[in-house]
């Protein structure tokens, strides 16, 4: 089973450099032209389904791509993104030099943040909703937020939550991991961050 992951295009939020999470921006201009070649992109694969995430900025950005594409979308809660607690419509700039943003990103799960959703928490939601996928086909395209794709591959890696801020995840990058087993879902992590909106 094929689980392709792909981020939401550039958000008001993120074209203001700040973090999100549970904050509901919509798309930009620029995201909504990115979502447009994203999906032209995207043509040259196959996929059962498209499901995403209800926040704006994915549901968007899915809505664009599976037109484009004529596929089926399915919303999913369980691709939300992570709720960023004290960090929540901060600039990266602003928080940048805080010692406990650092120690946070070197480790979630022993430094966690005020507010910011539990990483054992992360973990149940995205193995909930990988043990669910098998029922959709066996190559789904989920549309959803870097610190979901992220705890996706860290799951399916079986790399732990502790590495969840290890690699980049840019607005409509597409990463690909492969189930080989579910209860728990682990596989393979076959490609992360391949652009797909390059002009």
């Amino acid at each position: 089973m094929r689980i392709y992951l792909l981020r939401h295009a550039q958000s008001e939020g993120n074209k203001r450099g700040l973090f999100q999470g549970s904050l509901d921006f919509p798309l930009s201009e620029e995201g909504k032209l990115q979502a447009q070649r994203a999906g032209e992109f995207l043509k040259r694969f196959e996929f059962d389904l498209v499901v995403s995430s209800p926040q704006k900025r994915a549901l968007q950005t899915a809505r664009i791509v599976a037109d484009i594409l004529g596929l089926k979308l399915k919303v999913d809660e369980r691709l939300r993104e992570i709720s960023y607690g004290v960090l929540e419509g901060k600039s990266h700039h602003e928080v940048e030099n805080w010692s406990e943003y650092q120690k946070w990103l070197e480790n979630p799960v022993k430094n966690p943040l005020q507010g910011v959703d539990p990483m054992d928490k992360l973990q149940e939601r995205v193995e909930s909703f990988l043990n669910e996928i098998p029922q959709w086909g066996k190559s789904v395209l989920a549309v959803t937020h870097g610190g979901i794709v992220r705890a996706i591959i860290c799951t399916v890696g079986n790399l732990g939550m502790e590495n969840l801020w290890r690699f980049s995840v840019s607005n409509v990058s597409l990463s690909l991991v492969e189930l080989k087993r579910l209860n728990p879902p682990r596989g393979k992590i076959k490609f992360v961050n391949l652009p797909t909106a390059e002009v």
